[in-house]
């Protein structure tokens, strides 16, 4: 019954979000309850970024797009915050990092097809 409802693998940019959402979501589980709020900001972002993709992917509006430049900066800024009050170390923030550059990179190539299209 679940294979016929993974009509979203064909997305490849939702591919790479599912996976650094599971990867952010397992080493923030661990953080402090006085940093709920962060932690929970966080793994928001991270599903925001996800929804709007598919958003995108599907009434292919140009704001749904923006949207996620705005999430993902909005992520950088948490895990930011969550390094300066050291809740994940230097190497765990460079990963993530790389994790939001690479799908930034991917939005930003399909912003230009669209535009070309």
């Amino acid at each position: 019954m679940y294979e016929k409802y993974k009509i979203h693998d064909n997305l490849i940019i939702g591919r790479v979000a599912r996976k650094t959402i599971r990867y952010i979501e397992k080493n923030t589980i661990n953080f402090p309850n006085s940093y709920n709020v962060l932690k929970t900001r966080i793994i928001d972002s991270c599903y925001n970024i996800l929804e709007c993709i598919y958003r995108a992917n599907i009434f292919q509006e140009k704001s749904d797009k923006k949207e996620i430049i705005v999430n993902i900066q909005m992520l950088n800024f948490y895990l930011e915050e969550a390094l300066r009050k050291d809740l994940i170390n230097n190497k765990k923030f460079i990963s993530y990092t790389n994790h939001l550059i690479e799908i930034d990179k991917m939005v930003r190539g399909w912003f230009k097809y669209e535009e070309v299209k």
